[in-house]
């Protein structure tokens, strides 16, 4: 059962209000185009929401997710949502040491990550012992060395694609997240963001960038970084 907060997940009302309108368009470096509207998009997200949780992800629990901007990093960010893990972005561009001090740090029980950063992890993962699964995504994309890693794209496939039960939890933690800033000294701090942002602020946003459904948002830049991936986070709540 999952934890889907006071109500229901706002994935899942546009996947029944407008199932066939676009929600996701990934240009591709190799000039190919995937789309996805907003009901292939909740099939996704609820398919490895099932896998997280599976394999102990929920309330109370974080995951580190790692790649470059991708359909399955907008699939892994509302998966985690859905089950009210603390999702942990990483920056694809740190340093073996880097990587591994912030994975550990921050507890992750597990990684999601891009099927091209399953070599990285595989040579740090004797320094984040308290991961215990590191599932790759676009691994069919070519042929790649899991290296040790667990390819999602199987267990996407057998997951049941309909969300779950809801089931109580501290709605404090609900959709949390943890960004990794380098601060002022020292090793990276995380700041821990929880949901409930302050309605005020949020239609005082709304209101001064003028939204409205029929926008796109066009993302330029990485999705791990708190600018970009929050107004990706807005847009998508906005049903753009």
């Amino acid at each position: 059962m999952w934890y889907t907060g006071p109500v229901a997940d706002l994935l899942t009302l546009y996947a029944l209000a407008m199932p066939d309108k676009l929600a996701v368009v990934d240009d591709r470096p190799d000039g190919s185009v995937e789309r996805l509207t907003f009901a292939e998009l909740e099939d996704r997200a609820n398919r490895l929401a099932h896998v997280l949780h599976a394999r102990g992800a929920g309330p109370g629990t974080k995951v580190v997710w790692c790649g470059p901007n991708s359909v399955g990093v907008v699939v892994g960010v509302n998966a985690c949502r859905k089950i009210g893990t603390t999702a942990v972005p990483l920056n694809y561009r740190l340093s073996d040491e880097e990587a591994a001090y912030v994975t550990d740090h921050s507890d992750a029980d597990l990684v999601y990550a891009d099927a091209e950063m399953a070599p990285m992890f595989a040579r740090i993962r004797a320094q984040i012992p308290k991961v215990r699964d590191v599932l790759v995504y676009d691994s069919e994309a070519g042929a790649v060395d899991l290296a040790g890693a667990v390819a999602v794209e199987p267990l996407l496939a057998a997951a049941p694609a309909a969300p779950s039960t809801p089931v109580e939890a501290d709605a404090s933690m609900a959709s949390a997240t943890m960004i990794y800033t380098s601060g002022t000294t020292g090793k990276p701090k995380g700041a821990l963001r929880r949901t409930g942002t302050d309605p005020a602020q949020a239609a005082a946003l709304v209101k001064l960038v003028g939204y409205t459904t029929d926008d796109v948002y066009l993302s330029t830049g990485p999705l791990y970084h708190s600018g970009p991936g929050g107004f990706m986070g807005v847009a998508q709540a906005l049903g753009n």
